[in-house]
């Protein structure tokens, strides 16, 4: 059934089901029509109704079988289809959007913001001292920090936010109609979350907006924030710089932060 236009954001495992009783619904009809080639006469309403009413039980079961085969199939299908689409957007780690998955929403988000005024934030994070995790406690180790960082994620974002494991150790949050500086509150959440759970690595933050962005585009979007980023790190990790044209503003461990 790939050949179906279905919009993506209508679930399969629905969708097929409903399309199987239309096909289910074409056998009977064809099989009518078939009798009606053969016999020679016109495919009629007042034909199918004289057939059916000779040969009820036939078309009957006929009608009965097909649906219950069409309609399993189709929710049989319908769910293998939500199921791998669903995997072609997570990271397999962590649960979290994988980057092709924020790559285009973030593409869709600008594109939105080219006709309609608004804003759009994004939030990049390392995971601090990340090789030295999996150095001293091995790539499970690695792994658990990977997972707190997850978690935190999805405590600490909104429901319109995309967190997301843009790969290694490197997350990535959209933050639709949310600037830069709106988005440090974000950052705090995040940092907060993680100091909560015990053994949780720290995290270094860098967030930007177009207003930062060299150009409306993705690519300037994730180049302001990988700066910011850059520059959080410079700074001695652990905290949270907003990419501006102006001296970059910080938010570290112990100081004030944005609400």
């Amino acid at each position: 059934m790939r050949w179906l236009r279905v919009p993506e954001s209508w679930p399969r495992r629905r969708v097929f089901p409903v399309l199987g009783v239309l096909f289910a619904l074409g056998a009977p009809l064809g099989l009518l029509v078939l009798r009606a080639l053969l016999a020679g006469a016109p495919p009629t309403p007042a034909f199918f109704v004289a057939e059916i009413k000779a040969d009820p039980i036939t078309l009957g079961y006929l009608v009965v079988t097909s649906l219950l085969v069409f309609v399993l199939l189709g929710r049989t299908l319908g769910a293998r289809e939500d199921a791998l689409a669903a995997a072609s957007r997570k990271d397999p780690l962590t649960g979290l959007a994988n980057r092709r998955h924020l790559d285009v929403r973030l593409a869709e988000e600008i594109t939105r913001l080219a006709r309609y005024e608004g804003s759009v934030a994004l939030l990049l994070l390392d995971v601090d001292h990340l090789k030295e995790i999996n150095d001293r406690g091995g790539h499970e180790a690695g792994d658990v920090a990977l997972h707190a960082v997850a978690e935190a994620l999805r405590r600490s974002c909104r429901a319109i936010d995309l967190p997301s494991r843009y790969g290694g150790d490197e997350f990535a949050v959209l933050l639709p109609e949310t600037t830069a500086v709106q988005g440090v509150a974000l950052a705090e959440r995040i940092r907060a979350s993680l100091r909560a759970m015990p053994g949780a690595p720290t995290v270094s933050i860098g967030l930007a907006d177009l207003d930062a962005a060299a150009a409306p585009l993705p690519l300037a979007l994730f180049e302001a924030a990988d700066a910011a980023l850059y520059a959080a790190k410079k700074a001695g990790r652990d905290r949270a710089v907003v990419a501006s044209s102006s001296p970059p503003r910080t938010s570290a461990l112990g100081e004030g932060a944005a609400g």
